[in-house]
């Protein structure tokens, strides 16, 4: 038995329209925990009600990138580049929100 050829394609994909959308969302979530946290350390932790709601638009867009992410595998016969970046950033700023929620919940 010989050894396998792998063949290769140089048939450009499309990316998948979902993944497009969920990179969006996830950058748009990074924008959005970058403010939270630079008005936090601004205000020294003693955050207003305005950093929650930044913090939890935050979330709540990278938990919408997922979502997106999930369906732009659905997709057949596309380029899933986009969407793995986009799961991946959205990904961490998830675990992300969830251990500072815990924490603050823990010590609070």
């Amino acid at each position: 038995m010989g050894k396998q050829r792998f063949k290769i394609s140089y048939i450009r994909k499309p990316f998948a329209k979902r993944s497009r959308i969920c990179l969006f969302l996830a950058v748009v979530s990074l924008v959005l925990c970058g403010v939270s946290i630079l008005l936090s350390v601004r205000q020294q932790g003693q955050g207003e009600l305005s950093v929650a709601a930044w913090a939890v638009s935050s979330f709540l867009f990278a938990l919408a990138a997922l979502i997106y992410g999930g369906l732009a595998f659905l997709e057949k016969d596309k380029n899933y580049l986009l969407a793995r970046i986009g799961m991946w950033m959205a990904g961490i700023l998830v675990v992300l929100w969830i251990c500072v929620t815990v924490v603050g919940v823990i010590s609070g």
